[in-house]
């Protein structure tokens, strides 16, 4: 199943909104855990695993790119805002695996607040749910679901907001390269 962090947009940093036409692309940095478990959280699906992001929120290209590494695996999520819709983005990543929206509430370009309503391409199902940003930090809960309508696992990750050094350090030790 592909990857698809919190993909928020504010850090303690930022309480702000920013001018779109004015900013310029600003990288954050996180670690943390993703769990996978029953729809209900009672069983896990595997133990906690550690995961790295990178965000580039980039207001005056009117997208996000995240990056988001996980044990011996890395993953590519943009979201490009819709035209005439300044809290909707359109949601893929570059291996083309799920399409979608992720829609924003909360000041513009600071975030606090957002949604999933995603499709996987394999026409596996869909995943949907929300995330919020905190201060240094973001929390995710996402339901992903058959086509028939069954809700088959819960996923859901903390995110620490770290230095570039940490994320580089951590990054390396969950997928070294080739």
């Amino acid at each position: 199943m592909a990857s698809v962090a919190a993909l928020a947009c504010r850090g303690p940093e930022s309480p702000a909104p920013v001018a779109p036409a004015a900013a310029q692309a600003v990288a954050t940095y996180y670690v943390g855990t993703t769990t996978t478990t029953s729809p209900d959280g009672q069983q896990a699906y595997g133990p906690a695993r550690t995961i790295a992001v990178r965000r580039t929120v980039d207001p005056a290209g009117g997208r996000i790119e995240e990056i988001v590494v996980h044990p011996g695996e890395v993953f590519v999520t943009v979201l490009r805002r819709r035209p005439g819709d300044a809290a909707v983005f359109d949601a893929d990543d570059r291996s083309h695996s799920f399409t979608g929206t992720v829609s924003f509430t909360g000041p513009e370009w600071a975030w606090t607040a957002w949604t999933y309503d995603l499709a996987m391409s394999d026409g596996s199902g869909t995943l949907t749910g929300s995330g919020r940003a905190g201060p240094g930090s973001l929390d995710t809960d996402k339901l992903f679901v058959t086509p028939d309508g069954q809700q088959r696992a819960r996923i859901r990750e903390h995110l620490e907001e770290v230095d570039e050094s940490t994320y580089t350090r951590t990054r390396a030790e969950l997928a070294p390269a080739p």
